[in-house]
């Protein structure tokens, strides 16, 4: 990059004593679409082009610049719909988008004044997040509530509950199990505020296909 000069040819300086730098017509702008333009133009049709700064046809200069400023719109739409290819660079509206094709409709779903990179976070976490088990389901609703949950398998002795078994029925914590499998409760504790909406979600993504979940929600 050249250094800025005045008239005396001493080198420019801003007001913290740096020296100033030229860095020229920024890439992508009209000004600079307009000055490739002028550059293919073929020689003789026109003046030679002598820089931006010193233009010796002025007409020509403003027709070129307006369609730098349409060529420069599609340059800035290109750079926009690039970011929205990549999970780790998207936003806004697209980043929902992605969740709905990774995760499905009901999958991954943006919480009430959720940031970008918070979403993105569970995004990219829920990717590589373990599932159909007792532990999965548990991660899944500690990430949105900020505690685990109570999880009570109907078959599970440590949950219900046996005779002759320590803190067994009427222990405290202890409820009447079943023989029937396919389905638990749940007892969410929310040390963060959650939708409801979005807790199911979790739950549905997190559990095993066909097994049904009864959720309470704790304040």
């Amino acid at each position: 990059m050249a250094v800025l000069r005045d008239r005396d040819v001493s080198s420019l300086q801003a007001t913290d004593r740096k020296i100033l730098y030229d860095t020229g017509i920024a890439p992508g702008t009209a000004r600079d679409f307009a000055r490739r333009l002028r550059l293919v133009l073929p020689s003789g049709w026109f003046p030679a082009y002598r820089g931006d700064e010193a233009e010796d046809a002025p007409v020509l200069q403003a027709l070129l610049t307006g369609f730098g400023a349409i060529l420069a719109s599609i340059w800035t739409l290109m750079s926009f719909v690039r970011r929205q290819t990549r999970l780790g660079t998207t936003d806004g509206a697209f980043l929902e988008m992605a969740a709905a094709d990774f995760f499905g409709p009901s999958g991954v779903i943006r919480l009430a004044l959720e940031k970008d990179t918070h979403f993105r976070r569970r995004m990219v976490s829920s990717l590589v997040a373990p599932l159909n088990t007792r532990a999965a389901v548990s991660e899944a609703v500690r990430r949105l509530s900020g505690a685990a949950p109570r999880i009570i398998e109907l078959g599970n002795v440590h949950d219900c509950g046996a005779w002759r078994y320590a803190g067994g029925y009427g222990a405290s914590r202890s409820r009447y199990g079943s023989r029937l499998g396919g389905q638990f409760f749940l007892e969410v504790y929310q040390k963060l505020p959650v939708e409801r909406r979005a807790l199911h979600a979790a739950i549905r993504a997190a559990k095993a296909s066909g097994v049904i979940a009864w959720v309470r929600m704790q304040a």
